[in-house]
């Protein structure tokens, strides 16, 4: 097999060859011919508009001619099934994703497809003792990528904000960055295992950019890697293939393994990580180094042998049977739930069968379907096609308030989606992959991306500053216009402008969480005896006076900005140890880790004796129902033993829907997005009782600030122009710093001085 496209015809033999015919011989041919030449040569990209094919554009074989089957193939020619089953790809992941709301194993086929032509380019550069030339593909891979993907964040970013709730603004300029610099997978999944992220049930615009940013990421690591084999195969004299066909079977091998683990453990977050996908990239570079010692044996002769025949005829069905797979996977299996694991294997094996299957030479192949020519247009656009049809799909739900697409609805969809990105495949895609002008210097391809990330990054920063800009102007009169709790009192007097905006501004509120100035330190700082958990002690103060310790999970850290803001005021020193969804208790269903966590905590307190000490002394199972904490009483009492005062709090109600989505979604009154506490939530608080210690300086306190959050018994978005509820669990920071009124009144009437 060679990578050399025969000679054109017209040329008598040993006749001086013309400059294209040296192009072509040497595969070397200009930026911009593909298309020059196409009509009358045949000759075609290797690879054209889709996730993964920018790396087909570094290889010198970029074209090769099509002649029918008449010429041998292989990872070195151009293979229409390639663009084909690239087709069949983004068919995939936009029909499921439109009217079935699943998750097909498209992408996994992407993913495979590029390394497969990634790892064909550079390894016959090896054998050829060429230069990898490594930032010139660098250079050519992002200067094709980034223009296209950073105009479809833009659209997207700017659609968003007239489409989106302003609830969900900052965590898109978040993805839009993240989208960018091929960062977004680690974005989700970080989400996905952060309990103090919003709820992102409804998923975000951007979020199919975690596959293009995970290629991005291996577009940056397979040309180093190829650095790496050609120095120990230079300088060990190592064969090439066997090299690197080491170097990705053991990647294979390791990622595999990892990600087998990782999806039994963690599947939310092994869906987004890189290590458990890179064996689908390698699993495509083995292919691309077996496959041409696979042709050799099977052959891929041309002849009249009755056993080339017989063997054409065995590859078409080994075909069928892969491209029969590759459309059922998404069907039968749940991708989104079980994927990057073992079950990959499905669709990343079924691929491999139609690539080794390649063109056989039969009039009833899956490759005559995949060299069809609506097929292989749908090829030249699979890139653009997956970059807008999800944004498209996520902006049309929520413009429409829908959970889903009918038949028709989607079918328009879909229609839209193609003009869409065949547009920007034809005036944005082609016009920079193609032009002359750009590759001929270095420096005009670095200025492409450059430019291209730049405008997407001032977008950002320029909405960024925008929000930030209103939230300022919102708080320089926050004293007269947002009294948050303090409007509920009896002697408040409304002094606010008609027209004031709530705080904190919308598109803030999500990020609305209370935090502390920085780490524990000096004699407040955690011991290493305390625990292995002691990064959670925040301290804010300077810890030479009083010290309040508030204690306990997410709920608890919403709550105390009421007592905080007292506790700073009087010159006391704040310390946080806040875990989320771990409640500080001896309760039996409590994590092995919250266990440890609050073991750590009791510790702690024991040895740094706060003056007091704050936690929950009531809990809010599941269901609804309000208990005293488990162990509160006894936890309580050890502390107080040791001459520490406790002030036990009651939990803030739960509901069963957020106040300000329900006002946010544009169809709803404020009047209508009332909560009622449920009404498991006791009419008095089930105050545990701590027994009497003795100790005269040690007391126990309580403070019921529920009726301060939701008065009679109604949740409410908003209280004196303060937005109340970050979600259905949590208060914001901005009204709970309003409570301090309220839970320092109930504080003196317990005979609790600062003093």
């Amino acid at each position: 097999m060679t990578d050399s496209p025969a000679p054109p015809r017209g040329r008598r033999r040993g006749s001086p060859l013309s400059r294209r015919d040296e192009q072509l011989r040497g595969h070397r041919v200009a930026p911009g011919r593909h298309h020059r030449h196409r009509a009358d040569t045949g000759t075609v990209p290797l690879s054209t508009a889709e996730p993964s094919s920018a790396t087909a554009q570094v290889a010198e074989a970029d074209v090769a001619p099509v002649d029918s089957g008449r010429q041998k193939k292989g990872p070195g020619s151009y293979r229409p099934e390639l663009q084909g089953l690239r087709a069949v790809a983004i068919l995939m992941v936009v029909c499921y994703h439109i009217w079935f709301g699943r998750v097909s194993g498209g992408v996994d086929i992407f993913l495979l497809i590029s390394a497969f032509l990634l790892t064909g380019s550079f390894a016959r550069k090896l054998e050829r003792g060429a230069p990898l030339q490594v930032p010139r593909y660098w250079l050519h891979a992002f200067k094709r990528l980034v223009p296209p993907g950073a105009l479809v964040i833009l659209g997207t970013l700017g659609a968003s904000l007239l489409v989106l709730p302003a609830t969900r603004w900052v965590d898109l300029l978040s993805d839009s960055v993240a989208s960018l610099i091929y960062g977004e997978n680690w974005l989700l999944a970080s989400r996905s295992v952060d309990y103090y992220a919003a709820d992102h049930s409804t998923a975000s615009p951007l979020q199919h950019y975690w596959s293009l940013s995970i290629q991005g990421q291996v577009f940056f690591l397979w040309p180093l890697l190829f650095l790496l084999a050609a120095l120990l195969i230079r300088r060990f004299r190592l064969p090439v293939r066997a090299t690197l066909l080491t170097l990705f079977g053991a990647i294979t091998v390791v990622s595999f393994a990892w990600s087998v683990h990782l999806t039994a453990t963690d599947q939310a977050y092994a869906y987004f990580d890189t290590r458990s996908r890179l064996w689908e990239f390698s699993l495509g570079s083995v292919l691309a180094l077996v496959l041409p010692l696979l042709e050799q044996r099977i052959g891929y002769r041309q002849s009249r042998d009755p056993r080339s025949e017989r063997g054409r005829h065995v590859r078409a069905l080994l075909g069928w049977a892969g491209l029969a797979l590759i459309l059922s996977c998404g069907w039968v299996v749940d991708v989104q739930g079980a994927f990057p694991g073992w079950i990959a294997l499905w669709p990343l094996l079924a691929a491999c069968l139609v690539i080794a299957a390649g063109p056989t030479g039969t009039g009833w192949g899956a490759d005559r379907l995949l060299s069809s020519r609506p097929l292989q247009w749908l090829g030249d656009i699979s890139y653009a096609l997956y970059l807008v049809h999800w944004p498209l799909l996520i902006l049309t739900l929520v413009a429409f308030g829908s959970t889903g697409l009918d038949v028709w609805q989607g079918a328009l969809l879909v229609a839209t989606s193609v003009l869409l990105a065949w547009a920007l495949t034809r005036f944005v895609d082609s016009p920079i992959r193609y032009s002359p002008r750009l590759e001929a210097r270095w420096w005009r391809s670095a200025l492409v991306i450059v430019t291209s990330c730049a405008v997407v990054l001032a977008a950002v920063g320029t909405v960024r500053y925008s929000l930030d800009a209103r939230t300022r102007a919102i708080e320089a009169d926050a004293a007269r216009n947002n009294p948050g709790a303090r409007s509920l009192t009896a002697d408040y007097v409304d002094e606010a402008d008609a027209d004031a905006s709530p705080l904190p501004d919308l598109a803030m509120l999500p990020d609305d969480w209370y935090s502390t100035g920085g780490p524990c330190r000096g004699a407040l700082a955690p011991d290493s005896a305390d625990g292995p958990v002691s990064g959670i002690c925040a301290q804010e103060g300077n810890g030479r006076g009083r010290v309040v310790a508030i204690v306990g999970d997410s709920r608890d850290q919403q709550a105390a900005p009421a007592l905080a803001s007292l506790a700073l005021r009087e010159g006391w020193t704040v310390v946080t140890l806040f875990s989320g969804g771990c409640v500080y208790s001896t309760g039996p269903d409590a994590a092995p880790w919250c266990s440890d966590h609050n073991a750590f905590v009791t510790d702690y307190l024991l040895r740094t004796q706060p003056d007091l000490v704050v936690t929950s002394a009531t809990w809010i199972s599941p269901d609804f129902h309000e208990i005293a904490t488990p162990g509160h009483a006894e936890l309580a009492r050890t502390i107080m033993d040791h001459g520490i005062s406790v002030l036990g709090e009651r939990a803030i109600p739960r509901l069963d829907g957020s106040p300000v989505e329900c006002l946010e979604d544009g169809r709803s009154d404020a009047s209508s997005c009332t909560f009622d506490v449920h009404e498991e939530y006791a009419q008095d608080a089930p105050w545990p009782q701590p027994a009497p210690t003795g100790e005269e300086a040690a007391r126990y306190y309580t403070a019921d600030l529920s009726e301060d959050i939701c008065p009679d018994r109604a949740c409410v978005p908003e209280i004196g122009n303060v937005y109340v509820w970050i979600d259905a669990a949590h208060i914001s920071t901005t009204y709970s710093r309003t409570l301090s009124g309220a839970l320092d009144e109930q504080l003196g009437a317990q005979g609790f001085t600062w003093g």
